[in-house]
């Protein structure tokens, strides 16, 4: 064999290799995308059998409603039933410095008016509970303070720093919380509220759901409500009522602005 037809050999047999081996490259690289793909088309499905949101006809695709508490001042809510479908109305607090928990001083009122107005509402409860054990006593004590009320809404454990000067203060921060302590906590407080025969919902924002509980881990009949005060939300995971905005106004609110919230039909 001569020195070219050698030379030629040896650049055939390199050639073949050399496309053997983008071959094996490229067919890698779609196995990878294809795991990777299936991998999220999974996750999305996994998620979506997993959450069972609470249901409530509004008789249309979004329903518009208001949360108020004694900050809010007097409602009239036959005025106010003129332009919401629903409302939550604050029951009780735990104070972010002391632990201590006290009733809503309009609490009783508006859960009364509301219903005589016919507007269908849930409660909340302003939560610094640091331990289970505390997430389950506000439970309990919503439970107690509705009892000879109609409350036809979820039963909301609102997780939120207190701020001063900006900043998040009192027990809560202090307390060093895991994500996985928070999340033990929300899902303790709904196992109380399903268990005498009503839906949980947790109230949060964004960067509460984004960064500071896991939201996989969450109870799954848990109504998802995200604050997010931007023109659209920017949220990207599940939710059910997205609270737009806090400087809402709204018939016969006295206070200056009130939360004004979107309630999204999941049929």
């Amino acid at each position: 064999m001569t020195k070219n037809k050698r030379a030629k050999k040896k650049k055939s047999t390199a050639k073949r290799k050399t496309a053997k081996l983008q071959n094996k490259r490229v067919l890698l690289c779609v196995l990878l995308s294809a795991v990777l793909f299936i991998g999220i088309i999974s996750g999305i499905i996994a998620a979506n059998k997993t959450h069972k949101p609470f249901v409530y006809d509004f008789n249309k695709s979004v329903a518009n409603g208001i949360d108020v508490s004694s900050h809010n001042g007097k409602i009239d809510w036959q005025k106010a039933a003129d332009e919401i479908d629903f409302a939550f109305i604050r029951v009780g607090c735990r104070g972010y410095s002391d632990g201590n928990i006290f009733l809503d001083k309009r609490a009783k009122r508006n859960m009364r008016m509301a219903g005589r107005a016919g507007v269908p509402y849930g409660v909340y409860f302003y939560s610094q509970a640091i331990t289970v054990e505390e997430a389950e006593e506000e439970a309990r004590f919503l439970l107690r303070h509705i009892r000879n009320y109609n409350v036809k809404l979820p039963l909301v454990y609102d997780f939120e720093y207190a701020y001063a000067k900006s900043k998040p203060v009192g027990r809560l921060v202090h307390a060093n919380l895991s994500n996985q302590d928070r999340t033990d906590m929300i899902n303790a407080f709904c196992k109380v509220v399903k268990k005498a025969g009503y839906s949980p919902a947790l109230y949060a924002s964004t960067y509460v759901y984004e960064s500071l509980i896991n939201v996989r881990s969450l109870d799954k009949d848990c109504v998802i409500w995200v604050a997010d005060y931007n023109p659209e939300i920017t949220y990207d995971g599940y939710y059910d009522i997205w609270q737009a905005s806090e400087s809402g106004s709204c018939r016969g609110v006295s206070s200056k602005n009130v939360d004004i919230d979107y309630w999204y039909s999941r049929k």
